[in-house]
């Protein structure tokens, strides 16, 4: 028979939230990014390690955690690609070469980090997403790679003291992370040296045959 949990870590997680693990299905959009797109027809490339990605962890004395947020990527980053860009054309394949794109952009998620209020006695569900973001050639050759932080937290003292208060939390902050990729992204990827020299080539390719 397991030893129960000493009175006081049942307090803490009754007041604090968060000992009860999580199992959470990530769901939701971003908004549209207010840019001019660049002139860049761009290939979009999703791995299956993006669209499946799945975070699991178990806490000693706070359960087991499960992030699914494969799903909601997709159309997170769809959305910011297609406000970015003039045109884009999703791929199923970087190994095939595709002479109709200017590059090819492949969102990569690196690590996934989170903390519960009953961690650090804060108020605060809290989630670091470490994304990479890949630009190939229309060959398929890595021309560069780019770090894309993202931060969100969201407040326990927002969901009460409801069982599933852990699910709710951590999906919020989530939520508030891909916000902040996309906010990230949106205003230092067009400053990057090599979208800089694309978009050039680009400009000056329409201006020749115009």
């Amino acid at each position: 028979m397991r030893n129960p949990l000493p009175a006081g870590i049942l307090t803490a997680c009754f007041v604090l939230g968060g000992c009860g693990g999580a199992n959470v299905l990530v769901e939701t959009t971003v908004p549209t990014p207010l840019v001019e797109p660049l002139p860049l027809t761009m290939g979009v490339h999703f791995d299956a390690s993006l669209t499946d990605y799945v975070h699991e962890e178990d806490l000693e004395l706070y359960g087991k955690f499960r992030i699914e947020l494969g799903s909601t990527q997709v159309p997170v980053f769809e959305r910011v690609f297609d406000a970015m860009f003039a045109r884009t054309e999703r791929m199923e394949s970087l190994d095939a070469p595709s002479a109709g794109v200017d590059a090819i952009i492949v969102p990569v998620v690196e690590e996934l980090q989170f903390s519960i209020p009953a961690q650090t006695r804060s108020d605060f569900f809290e989630i670091w997403i470490k994304y990479k973001i890949d630009i190939y050639d229309p060959n398929g050759a890595l021309l560069a790679s780019w770090p894309l932080p993202a931060y969100g937290k969201s407040n326990s003292r927002n969901f009460g003291f409801m069982e599933s208060s852990s699910d709710l939390g951590l999906n919020e902050a989530t939520i508030w992370a891909l916000r902040d990729a996309a906010a990230h992204f949106a205003f230092y990827f067009p400053q990057a040296p090599e979208i800089r020299t694309l978009t050039e080539r680009a400009t000056q390719t329409a201006q020749a045959s115009g």
